[in-house]
């Protein structure tokens, strides 16, 4: 069974100390991290890549940020968490579309509600691990092409990009144009590809080597092929140990 890793932000003590005994007690959650530092959040968040995130909106005034621009910082660099809000109010809940919440834990806590919602993104994360291991060819259907759809395998993606609202799939031979995400290319891809950054996704098996452009980012390179795809410096940094700058 697949067990997730939660990171909470509550600045209030007794609510963040009620809300970490009430989540660890959920039987597919193996890990708490808690903070009442909306800084220390995104830090511990860089440091262990939880797969939930729970941030309550209404910081103290001495806080920088508030839990949605926590939130924000953190889909920068890991748009795969899911995020849920705590907050006593309603009124933000389009500013937060942004990071696409899965849902909100309105206060007074309800303990059913908290229990339901973690047990249904357990669920979540633990089919997208397991699309992962198990990849399939990938049906697309191709932009300006009427009623096209084409199967392509994932052995033969070097790597995707996102422009805009499409997806490019580089392959070896062609550059397939769709509006399938990012996100839903990972539900369907296997381990051994990787969000290098949150524009890219890369077939660790087809590259050959990873340069440093500048402070902040890397190019990967691909056997044979002129296209490089972009890492940032927090993916290298979190996976250097699979890699080595050239």
């Amino acid at each position: 069974m697949y067990m997730v890793n939660i990171l909470l932000l509550e600045d209030e003590h007794y609510t963040r100390r009620f809300l970490k005994k009430l989540v660890t007690e959920n039987p597919f959650v193996d890990m708490v991290i808690d903070t009442p530092s909306s800084k220390e959040a995104i830090s511990l968040a860089r440091k262990h890549n939880p797969d939930i995130v729970l941030l309550d909106i209404e910081l103290a005034p001495e806080e920088e940020l508030n839990g949605i621009q926590v939130a924000k910082a953190i889909y920068d660099f890991n748009p795969e968490t899911f995020f849920v809000f705590i907050t006593g109010y309603s009124q933000y809940a389009i500013e937060s579309f942004a990071v696409h919440p899965y849902d909100y834990i309105l206060k007074p806590v309800n303990k059913d509600k908290v229990n339901e919602i973690i047990s249904s993104l357990a669920g979540k994360v633990r089919k997208r691990n397991g699309a992962r291991s198990s990849p399939e060819k990938i049906m697309l259907k191709v932009k300006n092409e009427t009623n096209v759809k084409i199967m392509i395998a994932p052995d033969d993606i070097l790597f995707i990009e996102k422009q805009n609202k499409l997806s490019l799939v580089y392959t070896d031979s062609k550059i397939h144009k769709t509006y399938k995400t990012l996100r839903e290319f990972e539900d369907k891809l296997g381990e051994n590809f990787l969000r290098v950054h949150k524009s890219f996704i890369a077939n660790l098996d087809k590259i050959s080597g990873i340069r440093e452009v500048s402070n902040r980012s890397y190019e990967i390179n691909f056997d044979g092929y002129d296209q490089v795809a972009l890492m940032s410096r927090y993916k290298f940094e979190e996976h250097k140990d699979r890699f080595t700058p050239l």
